[in-house]
């Protein structure tokens, strides 16, 4: 973090909270020239955005893009990590001011009634969205519910199916032993007879 201060030279902007140049969507950024940095970029201006009519997908597109910082992040030597990682929270604190704004219908701020249309249509928008990730997770909590329905129908068939061989196993063993008692009480009797055959 001190080299990107270094670079920077003598400023009296602060470097930290949301004095950060890279927070108040000034033009100058401590990872220009990085993917890092690429991507702080394009979040600079979608933040910008994302208080007007589709508001919505741009705060989608946001969250995507503080996704892909955090992964450069993680690949960047231990000082820069620490001042890309201070970077992301202002910038997720943004996201979230926008977020809370979309919720209560603050849109693209002002009251005048030519703005009341895009805001409700991001919306309508934001409310499909929302509805149309609680039906693909209910299809798949769904398909999870019928899949381990047939998981525990098919353990109950091969334990049932275990529990017939076991009795055909033991009923075939009892049928073994049985004739081993049989072949000795012949061989017994065999014997007896051989002995009284000898004496004549």
């Amino acid at each position: 973090f001190s080299f990107w201060i270094s670079l920077l030279g003598p400023t009296s902007v602060p470097l930290c909270g949301w004095g950060c140049p890279w927070l108040a969507g000034g033009t100058m950024s401590a990872f220009e020239g990085t993917s890092f940095g690429e991507y702080e970029g394009e979040l600079k201006e979608m933040l910008e955005k994302a208080q007007g009519a589709g508001a919505a997908d741009i705060i989608a597109e946001c969250q995507d893009l503080i996704s892909q910082m955090k992964l450069e992040m993680r690949t960047m030597p231990k000082d820069e990590k620490a001042a890309a990682a201070t970077a992301i929270q202002g910038y997720e604190r943004q996201l979230q001011e926008a977020e809370s704004a979309l919720l209560l219908g603050g849109g693209g701020g002002g009251g005048g009634a030519a703005e009341e249309a895009p805001v409700d249509t991001s919306d309508r928008g934001r409310m499909q969205a929302t509805t149309d990730r609680l039906e693909e997770q209910q299809t798949k909590l769904s398909r999870a519910r019928d899949l381990v329905a047939d998981i525990e129908e098919t353990g109950e068939e091969i334990v049932s199916e275990l529990a017939a061989n076991r009795e055909k196993i033991e009923a075939t063993q009892a049928k073994v032993d049985e004739a081993n008692q049989n072949m000795d009480k012949a061989n017994t009797i065999t014997g007896r007879m051989g002995k009284w055959f000898n004496r004549w």
